[in-house]
């Protein structure tokens, strides 16, 4: 079911664009603890995970635990790891777990130019969340559980603390299931790490699970004249997500009849062009970071 929150507009004439509005669809999850490829040490944490959500009351009142847990009585968890490893779809395979929809929210979509009301936009999707019994999921989590700024030079500087304030406020308050995910772990604020209970580190699959995955994703009807066990060799140091784009590509080779089957030859070549192209964004992002420290840079210098 959609849901909406307020956001501000430009046109300040009509009363409903002064408000403005997100509109957010409650998800039905699609995807199932069984159908995602991690390892033992992960799924040893989403097991502990589940167990606290299928038990939190024993453990908060029979055992004591509100002693020191006085605050909201919800999970905030943190899943970390490389691009691709399975973070997203296996939030939404909790949330088909414990039997409960799913809101996916982006802090982007969230932030407003206008001081104060990003903070509003957090309040109404927390909250929108704990009324329907929704999984909140944020990713890209270093957007907003990020450190926050000291040196404030401008009023958006504390529009995005006073948004970081809220956020601190809100996990406090949550009765919810929150999971952020980051590729950028090392980026929170320490306020923010005391505040979650579980972080999961998502690693990227070793021989075994690339080939659990090329199962997945290639099944026994397409046309190949390879085996898992060398799919899974030949594509060392690929995640899942890397394996999902790789299929897809594969398909449509043999539906445009480029080729009739996926061997290894064809698969080493799609491979290379895939890491090539890779390269190149990673290249990409490294040289606007480096230009953007070189512009933070010279202002610090230029204000002192």
């Amino acid at each position: 079911m959609p849901f909406k929150i307020v956001q501000a507009k430009n046109t300040a004439n009509d009363s409903s664009e002064k408000k403005g509005e997100f509109d957010y669809l409650i998800e039905k999850p699609k995807w199932t603890l069984d159908e995602v490829t991690l390892s033992q040490q992960t799924l040893d944490k989403i097991d502990e995970m589940i167990a606290y959500i299928d038990n939190r009351d024993k453990l908060l009142n029979e055992w004591e635990f509100n002693r020191f847990l006085k605050t909201g009585s919800g999970l905030s968890v943190n899943f970390f790891g490389k691009p691709g490893t399975g973070k997203s779809v296996t939030a939404e395979a909790i949330a088909n777990k414990m039997g409960m929809s799913i809101i996916k929210a982006n802090y982007g979509e969230l932030e407003s130019e206008l001081v104060g009301k990003t903070s509003d936009h957090l309040m109404a999707v927390f909250e929108t969340a704990e009324k329907n019994n929704s999984l909140l999921f944020f990713d890209e989590a270093d957007a907003i559980l990020s450190k926050r700024i000291s040196n404030l030079s401008q009023a958006a500087d504390y529009g995005v603390n006073t948004a970081k304030s809220t956020m601190l406020t809100l996990l406090d308050k949550f009765n919810g299931i929150i999971i952020f995910a980051t590729n950028l772990f090392d980026n929170y604020d320490e306020a923010f790490l005391r505040r979650i209970l579980f972080d999961v580190e998502f690693l990227p699959p070793d021989l075994e699970m690339r080939e659990k995955l090329w199962r997945f994703h290639l099944s026994e009807k397409v046309p190949k004249e390879i085996t898992y066990e060398d799919l899974a060799t030949v594509s060392e140091g690929l995640c899942g997500g890397d394996i999902r784009k790789l299929t897809i590509n594969l398909g449509l080779k043999l539906l445009t009849a480029k080729v009739n089957t996926v061997d290894k030859t064809l698969l080493e070549t799609e491979i290379k062009n895939y890491r090539e192209v890779k390269v190149k964004h990673d290249t990409k992002i490294m040289i606007t970071d480096t230009s953007n420290n070189g512009f933070e840079q010279n202002t610090s210098i230029k204000e002192e």
